[in-house]
């Protein structure tokens, strides 16, 4: 599995047409919600950086299995994570090896200290690819939709190579 990244224009292309111009076959609900895809494009159309503001296609043998990215620049040296896999893709392990990538991806950039992820209790699977990439339990938090989820957090130092 490998990522990568859209540019402006597949992500618009995406958008309008479940499609970005290139030959990759997308599975049925790899791609991300609309709202997930106008905020990389409000965050790439106020000028930040790339590598925050596109997502990142996660793509097995040519087949688009799901999508990852950061949900804004770092801050603080804190950045946060979004992912999500096609259901009958779900299981394999895609999951994590994509948050795996990006977390390097984050790492490598020399900006970032802590990886953030925020899942709601009930999302088991999503839960067992942080835990399974060493993220540690940081407690409860609300986000902006007054949801309250869980914190789980990858430091720069605990990351083994």
């Amino acid at each position: 599995m490998e990522l990568k990244q859209l540019n402006t224009d597949q992500l618009h292309q995406l958008i309008s047409s479940a499609s970005i111009g290139v030959e990759v076959d997308f599975c049925v609900g790899s791609i991300p919600p609309e709202h997930v895809l106008y905020r990389s494009v409000q965050h790439a159309q106020s000028g930040k950086d790339e590598i925050w503001s596109l997502p990142y296609m996660m793509l097995l043998h040519n087949h688009v299995v799901g999508f990852c990215g950061f949900k804004n620049e770092p801050n603080a040296g804190e950045v946060e994570i979004g992912y999500n896999v096609a259901e009958q893709q779900q299981g394999l392990g895609l999951a994590k090896s994509a948050v795996n990538k990006l977390c390097k991806v984050a790492f490598n950039s020399g900006l970032v200290e802590n990886v953030v992820a925020l899942i709601s209790s009930t999302n088991v699977a999503s839960l067992n690819v942080v835990k399974a990439n060493n993220f540690v339990f940081a407690g409860g938090v609300v986000d902006d939709d007054n949801e309250e989820l869980e914190k789980w957090v990858l430091n720069l130092n605990k990351v083994s190579s």
